[in-house]
């Protein structure tokens, strides 16, 4: 019983924050978006400067020293791009996983194909009409696919929230 005391407040702090996390991803989807994109681009950045850092520290006995600070260089310009325009970031990203999407679509179109008449292809068929439909969607708006992803997640975290602060006071389980 020790032990279930002392967790007890672990699980309020996570079960509140979760549900405070869930609600800013729910009321503004887009402004989390951006914050990932200028995110992404603020950890490009840091990658490109430190492999700056540590080809010029080491110069003299890198191997391949003028292509890793060429792509030090090329990193730290795209992350600085990412940084000032988060909107072409997430366009660019969704745009990319739209392809594959689109890509993987076809595999399982062609999949279901070659293997009809020996197994059941439905499930196949219909991974492929979804993968489809989302690849369609990324590449046509990526802004708002993502937006949707974010309140999903949003919605996951609340629920999730709930059901800590339930597990920890109510339930007694967590």
């Amino acid at each position: 019983m020790y032990i279930y005391s002392r967790m007890k407040p672990m699980g309020l702090v996570l079960g509140i924050l979760l549900m405070v996390v869930g609600i800013i991803f729910l009321t503004v989807p887009d402004r989390v978006t951006e914050f990932l994109a200028i995110f992404v681009g603020a950890v490009i950045t840091v990658f490109g400067l430190l492999r700056i850092a540590t080809v010029a520290a080491r110069w003299k006995v890198m191997l391949n020293r003028v292509v890793l600070l060429t792509f030090g260089i090329i990193l730290s310009a795209l992350g600085i791009f990412m940084l000032f325009n988060p909107n072409v970031t997430i366009t660019l990203v969704g745009t990319i996983i739209g392809v594959f999407a689109i890509i993987l679509a076809f595999d399982r179109f062609v999949t279901a194909n070659r293997l009809k008449g020996q197994i059941n292809v439905v499930p196949t068929i219909i991974s492929g009409l979804i993968h489809l439909a989302f690849g369609v969607g990324m590449i046509y708006s990526a802004i708002v696919v993502f937006s949707i992803i974010i309140i999903l997640i949003g919605i996951y975290l609340l629920i999730s929230g709930v059901m800590i602060l339930l597990s920890s006071f109510l339930f007694q389980d967590f």
